[in-house]
């Protein structure tokens, strides 16, 4: 029996060619949108649960306030992890981990030196690799970073520096310490779903930075990860250690606290907070949108339910089509079922035949939607950012997957129309006027899903629209400085006194503006910390302390990155700036000062001995970081202040127009004279405050790839509609053409019911595609506007592809000879 099925199934695949395409593309198409967003949010969901035990691993999160500014960060004191092991039986173990700044790394091998700039350069715990069983090619993991001057690469960097040569017992030089690490282990390198990535690491106990900052509980540079036992990893025992965090924190700050003069029991009486928090890591990567995080890239959630929710719409299109197409063809079929009918086959029997009809046209496009998978995996790469291979598919898990999907498609798209057909009365089909029965309302139901369909690609369109109209609003926004023509470079700590002499022949080249030198510059690292700023008899009421994101820079850089002096001076060669600071707005509004009136007064540093500051200058206020963070409080200290240590230093250049490709190989020229050990590092300002939207633009850009698939989708669906309804009306066609009709005339007849079910569409669309843009905006603290015209240019384009899909098919049906359709009358 079931044998027939099939063949009866293969047979209508074939006479109706059209019609089974249609279908069989249509649902191929979105199979392959479906796999491509399944595996990406499964990579996106699945981070940092390929080790064993990463069930029991939380990262320790702070939660502060200092004056008006509230935070939640990923990087803690260095002290936390053993307050928390000692004070608490739950948690077993920590360790930690830091980021350095870039690094210079040397190795040396028959007369030959190999010099790498490597950026992910990480400290950490000697316990650490014990702790995160990452996978070891060669050396061993317990004793790997036991030794001060032992390092651990992956297997890529291995490769770099000593090719085929066994990496074990040989040393590389980091040019910030005066003796060579020894290699002692090599790892695999890093699964692309892992939070941490790092090229090298080296033990805690050989940075100094770390030895010095052992005792602070406001430094706030190190990712601190606990390690709980199983019977503790529940949320209620979590909760329990969490309400015991605050009483732990109060009794061993307040040292570290007093030691930098800001007594604890002051700085929570001022209405601030210190404060720790545990999070499951395995929560990390997706459930960061609010967290800070020096070390981490944190993905966005946002994106992950954007997709998924697409993907399963992109799957409901597909399967409507093959509804849409099954009953709109149902005519064709009814004399079939009539016959089968009287000739004694139950409904069951021919319920399951279309099942099992739907079943081969869904197998067929499963096929060719893996296909496509496969043949367009790595596009998707390069789109998301990915790192997927064919390989990582070929396990019985993917083939589960496949076949669930299957079974899932051929239930979705052939119920309905399976029991639809099967319901025909066999008389009422045998009737020279027969026409196919109402299930739930044929037409009804059938003009349903078509405005369901195009709602959802409207919807789409108009969210592609407002993403792309928010990435350029990123792009052409007045962040409060000048990014247009500035050259960066950067390490040149690196240098070291060398630093003055490059600035002073860079300054002398032709197509140099001006020069500055300073520890950050928008979109870099800043150094944040806590000031106190003083009443005065114009401003008595100022808050007790606030935090600053801050620069050390030299007397041109304001000048160099065009920010707008407000009020009062910027930093000059005249002066002794040693104790001049310059804030921004927002900083200067938060104290409680206006504008007008903060020059003169002055902020103290409990962090540095109390240093004390006086305004010299306000600026506007500007972006340090993307637009998706508000404007911070932020300060420019002078070098001459040694306020803080940097850990880097840019050389900010601001060109003259039209000549930079010039610039670019002078200043290079320079930089080489001065120290051929130091490679050079050189960008565009504007290329990196790019770089901050690189993921925003990913994710626009899969997203437009998946609007237009599934506008695809939805055209291939009416297509076969129209084809059939055409196909039903063909002998009015016939008759209105020999009255007189043109094909103009025709075209508009026929088109006009689809295009209102479009316009209908359109009107269902609008709204929920505003909220939802809505919604995703507020990812940004500054957002564009979702105009009119945006509706109206989505609207039009939903009626240009309907109006060119449905004309298409009528035009062949109305040019076609009379005659043909009228020979049977």
């Amino acid at each position: 029996m079931f044998k027939n099925y099939f063949k009866i199934a293969w047979r209508n695949l074939v006479k109706q060619k059209l019609n089974s395409w249609l279908f069989i593309c249509g649902l191929a198409i979105a199979l392959m949108c479906v796999l491509f967003i399944g595996v990406y949010v499964q990579d996106e969901q699945g981070y940092d649960q390929f080790f064993e035990g990463s069930e029991y691993v939380y990262r320790v999160n702070i939660d502060g306030k200092m004056g008006p500014e509230e935070f939640v960060g990923g990087t803690t004191p260095p002290p936390v992890g053993k307050a928390l092991v000692d004070n608490f039986p739950e948690i077993e173990e920590f360790t930690r981990v830091y980021k350095l700044s870039p690094e210079n790394v040397s190795y040396s091998s028959g007369g030959d030196k190999k010099v790498f700039s490597e950026t992910n350069l990480y400290s950490v715990d000697s316990n650490f690799l014990n702790f995160f069983p990452y996978q070891i090619i060669s050396g061993n993991f317990k004793t790997g970073l036991s030794d001060p001057y032992s390092i651990v690469l992956t297997e890529t960097i291995a490769q770099k520096y000593f090719g085929d040569e066994e990496p074990i017992g040989k040393e590389l030089q980091l040019d910030e310490w005066s003796k060579p690490f020894n290699v002692t282990a090599v790892l695999a390198d890093l699964p692309s779903n892992s939070s941490l990535q790092f090229d090298l690491l080296i033990p805690n106990s050989a940075n100094p930075v770390i030895e010095r900052f052992e005792w602070s509980w406001v430094w706030l540079q190190m990712t601190t990860f606990v390690k709980l036992n199983p019977e503790s990893t529940n949320p209620e025992s979590v909760r329990k250690i969490e309400e015991k965090l605050p009483s732990i924190v109060k009794l061993l700050a307040a040292g570290a606290f007093e030691r930098i003069g800001k007594p604890f029991d002051e700085f929570l009486a001022n209405g601030g907070r210190w404060n720790l928090q545990l999070q499951p890591m395995e929560e990390v990567h997706l459930g960061s949108s609010d967290i800070f995080s020096a070390h981490i890239s944190h993905g966005n959630p946002t994106i992950v339910k954007t997709f998924l929710f697409i993907g399963w719409l992109i799957l409901a299109m597909a399967c409507i089509n093959c509804m849409n197409l099954t009953t709109a063809n149902a005519l064709r079929r009814s004399k079939e079922v009539g016959i089968k009918k009287v000739l004694g086959s139950s409904r069951m029997t021919l319920s399951v035949q279309f099942l099992i009809e739907s079943g081969l046209f869904s197998l067929m496009a499963m096929v060719i939607g893996t296909f496509l998978f496969y043949g367009f995996l790595p596009a998707f790469n390069q789109l998301t950012g990915k790192a997927f291979h064919i390989n990582d598919f070929t396990n019985w898990n993917y083939f589960l997957t496949i076949s669930a999907l299957w079974v899932l498609t051929t239930l979705c798209s052939g119920l309905y129309p399976a029991f639809y057909l099967s319901s025909f009365a066999p008389m009422s089909i045998f009737r020279k006027n027969a026409q196919a029965g109402s299930f739930f309302s044929e037409q009804f139901t059938r003009n349903g899903l078509v405005v369901f369909q195009f709602a959802i690609s409207t919807a789409l369109i108009i969210s592609s629209l407002v993403i792309y109209k928010q990435l350029r609003y990123t792009q052409e926004m007045n962040m409060g400085f000048d990014r247009e023509q500035v050259l960066l470079l950067s390490q040149v700590e690196k240098l070291g006194k060398s630093d003055e002499s490059l600035l002073e022949e860079l300054r002398g080249l032709s197509g140099v503006k001006s020069v500055s030198l300073s520890t950050g510059v928008p979109s870099k690292y800043s150094f944040g910390d806590f000031y106190i700023p003083e009443p005065s008899d114009k401003s008595p009421d100022v808050i007790k302390d606030i935090a600053l994101g801050s620069f050390q820079v030299d007397d041109y850089f304001i000048k160099t990155l065009g920010f707008e002096l407000l009020y009062g001076r910027s930093f000059s060669e005249d002066f002794n700036d040693s104790t001049s600071v310059v804030l921004n707005e927002t900083a200067v509004k938060q104290i409680g000062w206006t504008p007008e009136n903060a020059v003169g007064n002055h902020i103290v540093y409990p962090g540095n001995r109390n240093q004390r500051f006086e305004v010299i200058g306000v600026i506007r206020d500007f972006n340090n970081e993307s637009l998706h963070s508000p404007i911070m409080p932020f300060a420019f200290f002078h070098f001459s202040s040694k306020t803080f240590y940097p850990r880097q230093l840019y050389v900010s250049l601001r060109l003259h127009e039209g000549n930079a490709a010039n610039t670019y190989e002078s200043v290079a020229s320079r930089w080489n004279e001065l120290s051929s050990e130091v490679p050079l590092q050189m960008s565009f300002l504007n290329d990196e405050i790019d770089a901050l939207y690189r993921e925003d633009k990913k994710a626009g850009v899969t997203f437009g790839v998946f609007t237009l698939l599934s506008v695809l989708i939805g055209c291939i669906g009416l297509f076969g509609l129209i084809a059939a309804t055409t196909a039903r009306r063909i002998k009015e066609i016939g008759v209105r053409k020999v009255m007189g009709s043109t094909t103009l005339q025709l075209v508009q007849l026929l088109s006009w019911d689809f295009i209102k079910l479009v316009l209908l569409a359109i009107l269902l669309a609008s709204p929920v595609a505003y909220w939802a843009m809505e919604t995703w905006l507020e990812n940004f603290s500054y957002q564009t506007e979702i105009s009119w015209w945006i509706f109206i240019v989505a609207g039009l384009v939903s009626l240009a592809i309907a109006w060119f899909t449905v004309s298409l098919q009528v035009m062949k049906s109305a040019l076609a000879n009379p005659s043909g359709s009228l020979r049977s009358e």
